[in-house]
């Protein structure tokens, strides 16, 4: 096991660890997107330790899932039981008990959904059987992990079932830049950046970058060839995330034509969807899963209906942009320097400004942490206006709201090169926009830029604060 799955977890490995030598029973849960390290979290933590694990099957009924529990059961403990006896999952988690009540072991239940066939019944009978008979046994913990966030929370921890019976909640999430850098730390400082841009700092993504030349060439390798592993796993985390509901695609698709977002009526008038209440179950699992975002103008509540939807995973903004426009191309296996090509095209250069846009809102905590107002309450996030009659929209994509009475506004440059006083222009026009909106605030001007500053710029003044791409690395 590569230590690559391990940097920037020690705090949820602690937490873990220490739950697991409670000498109290335990349950804990651990939820997140595909190749995001959670069984390797686990293995780790349950390293030295007496552990049973089981694996749902994708898309297997019930009864199925029940004899391939058994027989995980049975392989590991070494015991020949009588698979097909057992017809409910009450049944088989008492053949656990009486596996394990001589003989105690950590339990782990690795993608739950799975073994749920996505309904709340297993968790019931989990309950009984738990109450009953396995928390009895001292010193076990058992763990439920997923790789679909709405079902983890909605009818796992927030079920009547076991609702106030979890001890640990751990909701694993990508690496940020701080990590990826010691991910890469033989690439460069552009490298590192686009690599996050690209992919979201998904450890299995970052890792399939370690050992090529380049962050380019081994893009091109694995998004740009057949059979590369980018080509084919959108299809991958679209069959194990949302079965064959064509309406995740839809949204997901449509979003990942429109870089600055829709609102929910766009969405679905673009998308061809319903918008009825079906939609907002959709959006919720999908904004769950960490694959779309949702948000509202900083000055308004997050239940406002101004909200508005992004695609929000860096690797499908990356592949909706890229890869799917040109898989004919790819499947040929006529065009070995694609990427390459790419690269040089205004699109790219487009999508790289907004990517670096994106790359900043999700480091708002350390955005904060330089500009050194950390503890000052503020609330951040977008401010945005649809156009309207006689009236053009609006769309400032990073404010910080403080509760001292100014708004950091943030400029956010990804430039191919020096960044110079014109940017002064643009950015003065969202603060008078802003003075006008909010005239009881100080409008604070921050700019966050990828290239050099000029000269002229740096000594214009105008920038309360001009935070250069490398600071958003440091640790």
């Amino acid at each position: 096991m590569r230590l690559i799955m391990f940097i920037g977890r020690h705090r949820e490995l602690q937490q873990l660890k220490k739950l697991i030598s409670d000498e109290n029973t335990n349950i804990g849960v651990i939820f997140g997107r595909r190749r995001i390290g959670k069984t390797a979290l686990i293995n780790k933590a349950l390293e030295n330790h007496h552990a049973l694990f089981f694996e749902g099957l994708e898309n297997r009924s019930k009864n199925e899932q029940i004899k391939n529990f058994l027989f995980q059961l049975s392989i590991q403990s070494g015991q020949k039981l009588k698979i097909r006896s057992c017809n409910t999952w009450r049944e088989a988690f008492y053949s656990l008990f009486q596996t394990i009540k001589n003989n105690p072991h950590h339990l782990v239940f690795d993608e739950f959904q799975w073994m749920a066939n996505y309904r709340s019944e297993i968790v019931g009978d989990l309950k009984m059987i738990w109450d009953q008979y396995l928390c009895k046994i001292h010193g076990i913990t058992l763990i439920l992990c997923g790789s679909i966030a709405s079902f983890m929370t909605t009818k796992v921890i927030r079920s009547n079932a076991l609702y106030g019976r979890t001890s640990l909640t751990i909701h694993l999430m990508g690496f940020h830049l701080p990590e990826t850098k010691i991910i890469l730390r033989e690439k460069g400082l552009e490298e590192v950046l686009e690599a996050q841009m690209y992919l979201g700092g998904v450890p299995k993504y970052l890792e399939l970058m370690v050992d090529g030349p380049s962050v380019t060439v081994a893009m091109n390798q694995l998004a740009f060839t057949k059979n590369g592993y980018f080509v084919e796993e959108y299809d991958r985390i679209f069959t194990s995330h949302f079965g064959r509901n064509a309406d995740y695609r839809k949204i997901l698709e449509t979003l990942g034509t429109y870089q600055y977002g829709l609102f929910r009526k766009e969405l679905a008038e673009k998308g061809k969807l319903d918008l009825g209440g079906g939609l907002s179950n959709l959006l919720f699992t999908l904004e769950a899963a960490g694959f779309i975002l949702s948000e509202t103008p900083f000055n308004k509540g997050h239940k406002s209906r101004t909200a508005k939807y992004f695609l929000h995973d860096p690797y499908l903004r990356f592949y909706f942009a890229f890869v799917e426009p040109n898989l004919k191309k790819i499947e040929s296996g006529l065009h070995q320097h694609m990427f390459s090509t790419i690269r040089q095209s205004g699109a790219y250069l487009s999508w790289l400004g907004r990517a670096f846009e994106y790359l900043c809102i999700d480091h708002a905590q350390k955005i904060v942490n330089i500009l050194g107002f950390s503890g000052i309450d503020f609330s951040f996030g977008p401010y945005f206006q649809a156009a309207r009659a006689g009236a053009s929209g609006v769309q400032i994509d990073l404010l910080f709201d403080r509760a001292d009475k100014v708004i950091t506004l943030c400029e956010m440059k990804y430039s191919q090169s020096v960044i110079t006083k014109e940017v002064i222009a643009q950015v003065e026009k969202k603060a008078d926009y802003l003075r006008e909106k909010f005239p009881s605030k100080t409008i604070q001007k921050v700019l966050i830029g990828f290239r050099d500053i000029s000269r002229d710029l740096e000594n214009a003044g105008y920038f309360y604060r001009i935070i250069r791409a490398d600071e958003l690395l440091s640790c």
